[in-house]
Order: structure tokens, then sequence, then C-alpha cells
């Protein structure tokens, strides 16, 4: 005999044969073209439909860790750059780059009531 998904409100009928006790849609998380990609995927599996959900559950959690690094890895280059910043106004960089060149010197000429 056939079983139904448990999600509450749907009626899906599932063959004796799915291990899963919710239908393809329902086991998935995700919107748009990303869940139903996944449901297919589950669904395509068959039997195997539980390692197929594994596997995209790894790979989004994959996906958001890699989010967390990039963001953290911008963070602490902004944070970086702003203590050499502060670095180089501690040591006097800053003040040594506003000074005015010197001026070149003339070579002196020689006088002429020495020929």
């Amino acid at each position: 005999m056939a079983h139904k998904c448990t999600s509450r409100g749907c009626e899906f009928s599932l063959p004796d044969s799915y291990p899963l006790p919710k239908c393809p849609w329902h086991m998935v998380p995700g919107r748009g073209p990303v869940k139903i990609a996944a449901a297919l995927a589950v669904a395509a599996a068959g039997l195997g439909g539980g390692l197929a959900y594994k596997k995209f559950r790894a790979y989004l959690h994959e996906k958001q860790l890699r989010k967390e690094r990039k963001e953290r890895r911008q963070r602490d280059a902004a944070a970086s750059e702003q203590e050499q910043k502060a670095r180089a106004v501690r040591n006097g960089a800053a003040a040594k780059s506003r000074k005015r060149p010197r001026k070149r010197q003339r070579a002196a000429t020689k006088s002429k009531a020495a020929e």
C-alpha cells in the first residue's frame, strides 16, 4: 500500500519503495530554481533519495561557509587597512609626506673680475 507525504496539507502519494517520509518537494530546502533542481534530484534518485538529499544539504552548508569566509576576509582586509593608516599617523609618516620638497641650490657662478 502506498503512503502519503507527512507534510501538513500535502496529499501526494508515495510508492512503498520510497524510503523517505515526505515527498521530494517537501524534503528539500530552498526556493525557486534551486528547490526545483534539488527536488528533481531527490525524485530521480528514487531509493537513493536520502543520499541525494544529504549531498544537497552538504552542498548548501558548504556554500554558506564559503560566503561567510568571504565576508570575514573582506572585513579583516578593511580592518587591517585602517590599522595600517593609524600606525602610519602614529609614526609620523603622514606628516613627512606633507613636507615641501627642498629647493635646488644654484651653482655658484665665477665672478668676471677673476678673469
